[in-house]
């Protein structure tokens, strides 16, 4: 078996007031091989981590954060995760978690390990939230460059379809649109974020399964109370191919959707490789 099921879910700051206990049933009802979690702050207690996995049915890892840590889970059986990586994450507003998952089990064909990051981008700023891809672009393609970015990006990606911005709360129009020269001018997407992701070579899943199947509700926002399709996958050229399936879930355990995608290792492209390490 091949096929890589992977779900992320921001779980909604402060899960630990009893939301967890269902958003376990949603994650084992889909059953991802590899979950990407976002503000996942109570996890930092290393029981509460311990029981958190042991309910999931799987290895946990939370990272280091200055503020909402991410966190990363995998199923043992058929993964297997030979580092996390979190150097830089100081430098990110909520931090990253990049698993570097071992050619062993599903992956087992792989001619490269396949890196995992787990991210949840600044909210307040597109510009910062910019640099911040730029940090994580550089992380996914280490390793041979097998690799995806999963979790809340916050921003609105590089082709997704105009929102009504008037129905966004106005710190949000703040920190996710362009600048307006008059105040009577319309709100337009600040897509700095979509953009340095496209430019670093990544590919918006649902983006391209939208467009591949003739699809826009593949587009669907994932933020339940903003519009946007802020919960996100990027993959790298080499994992590109690979790319079977997406889809959203919904539940009422947290203020956003989970997002799954799913992906054929079989199909990744060795001819794309690159060693940035």
């Amino acid at each position: 078996m091949s096929v890589l099921t992977v779900m992320s879910q921001n779980v909604q700051y402060g899960a630990g007031d009893g939301r967890w206990t269902g958003l376990v049933e949603v994650v084992r009802e889909v059953g991802p091989q590899l979950l990407l979690l976002q503000e996942v702050d109570w996890l930092t207690d290393p029981e509460q981590a311990k029981a958190a996995g042991e309910a999931l049915g799987m290895e946990l890892y939370v990272a280091p954060s200055r503020n909402r840590p991410v966190a990363v889970a995998w199923d043992p059986a058929h993964l297997q995760v030979e580092d996390i990586e979190t150097r830089y994450t100081s430098e990110l507003h909520h931090g990253y978690a990049a698993a570097r998952i071992a050619p062993w089990g599903i992956a087992a064909g792989l001619p490269a390990p396949l890196v995992a990051v787990s991210a949840h981008l600044i909210p307040y700023s597109a510009q910062q939230a910019a640099v911040e891809a730029q940090i994580l672009s550089a992380r996914v393609y280490r390793h041979g460059g097998i690799g995806l970015i999963g979790g809340d990006i916050n921003h609105p990606t590089a082709t997704d379809p105009e929102i009504d911005w008037t129905r966004v709360k106005p710190y949000n129009r703040a920190s996710r649109c362009q600048r307006r020269e008059h105040p009577g001018d319309p709100w337009v997407s600040n897509r700095i974020v979509g953009q340095t992701l496209r430019d670093a070579d990544l590919t918006d899943v649902a983006a391209h399964l939208a467009d591949q199947h003739n699809d826009p509700a593949l587009r669907r926002a994932t933020g339940k109370h903003g519009g946007l399709r802020v919960d996100q996958f990027h993959a790298t050229p080499a994992l590109t191919p690979a790319i079977v399936d997406y889809r959203t879930v919904e539940h009422d355990y947290a203020d956003h959707l989970g997002v799954v995608g799913v992906f054929d290792l079989a199909l990744v492209d060795g001819s794309r490789l690159h060693d940035f390490t």
